[in-house]
């Protein structure tokens, strides 16, 4: 359910066992890393008919926690540009008060906190209460990629995990038991995305992430040969939707910051690792470095919901000027 993280799976355990579970916990973590998956199992343990600390995965509620089906298991979902509609939060605060339905506790996940840009304080300011005094029954786990999301009153009060990527060796291993995917598309998968097994299934259906990596590769070739116009055609033609600019972005900066290490012996980690070398060879590490920097600052422009055009436009001007 859980692949690598065992800092995560021992100290489930522990506080099981011990009869110390939070009311309140916070994952963070890379995105597609596994946050979810972290709470699912922490959820599962706790709600697990045979409480020895670790979920079975074969009971009951192991099987509803897995198929989110479990009536004390709860999601909030965000809205379309990943922000919490106050009004749901308020109905958890409501709820929350209301003894679990099967299990020992009630648990609500709110995924995601980095993504809630509008909302994200407020949501935070009405859990507060709730975080501080919770009943005996409540537990809330709240994802997001930094501890930086969250207020400082939030973080006191809670436990905090951090999930780490697998290994490449295990997400391979793990991608095999599904039996879903042949053995040289799953070692391609891997070699693009390391050991981040929710990118790697994304890439293995053909989602966001394998078009992010196709079209960062596409625009690491343009801006080795000097093509500006390529660099821009390529960006104007992700989907609509900002996630895809997004996701496109994040893989082009791995791709920069391999470009910067190239030349030090270091390990290259991104999707394009021959690209990197060529960036590294035309630009060097210091102007591959800028090309990092600028990439993540036009993601962070994203992320302040500012216009994909605009993002689009001058982050082509500002490549050109590097």
């Amino acid at each position: 359910m859980l692949s690598g993280n065992e800092h995560i799976k021992a100290l489930t355990e522990a506080m099981i066992i011990k009869g110390r579970e939070p009311h309140s916990l916070i994952i963070t973590g890379e995105h597609r890393q596994g946050r979810k998956t972290a709470a699912k199992y922490i959820a599962a343990a706790m709600l697990c008919e045979k409480q020895t600390g670790r979920p079975c995965g074969v009971c009951r509620t192991c099987r509803m926690i897995r198929d989110n089906v479990h009536p004390d298991f709860m999601m909030a979902k965000a809205n379309e540009n990943g922000n919490y509609p106050v009004d749901s939060i308020r109905e958890i605060v409501s709820d929350a008060v209301v003894s679990p339905n099967e299990g020992r506790v009630k648990i609500y996940l709110i995924p995601d906190f980095d993504k809630s840009k509008i909302t994200g304080e407020q949501v935070q300011n009405i859990l507060l209460k709730l975080i501080e005094e919770p009943p005996d029954h409540v537990v809330m786990i709240l994802t997001a990629d930094s501890r930086e999301a969250f207020l400082q009153t939030i973080l006191s009060r809670a436990v905090c995990m951090n999930v780490t990527p697998c290994t490449k060796e295990e997400c391979v291993s793990y991608l095999g038991t599904l039996g879903k995917y042949e053995y040289t598309d799953i070692a391609e998968a891997a070699n693009a995305l390391g050991g981040n097994i929710g990118s790697c299934i994304e890439y293995l259906e053909k989602g966001s992430i394998y078009t992010a990596v196709q079209n960062a590769r596409e625009i690491t070739k343009a801006i080795a040969a000097g093509s500006e116009y390529e660099v821009l055609k390529v960006l104007n033609e992700c989907d609509s939707k900002k996630g895809q600019l997004r996701d496109t972005l994040a893989v082009l900066s791995v791709v920069a910051r391999d470009g910067a290490v190239a030349q030090l012996g270091t390990e290259l980690i991104s999707c394009d690792k021959q690209g990197a070398k060529s960036l590294s060879i035309k630009y060097g590490s210091g102007r591959c470095t800028k090309l990092y920097n600028i990439i993540n600052e036009y993601i962070m422009r994203l992320d302040r919901n500012c216009s994909k055009t605009l993002v689009i436009n001058s982050l082509c001007a500002g490549i050109a000027r590097i």
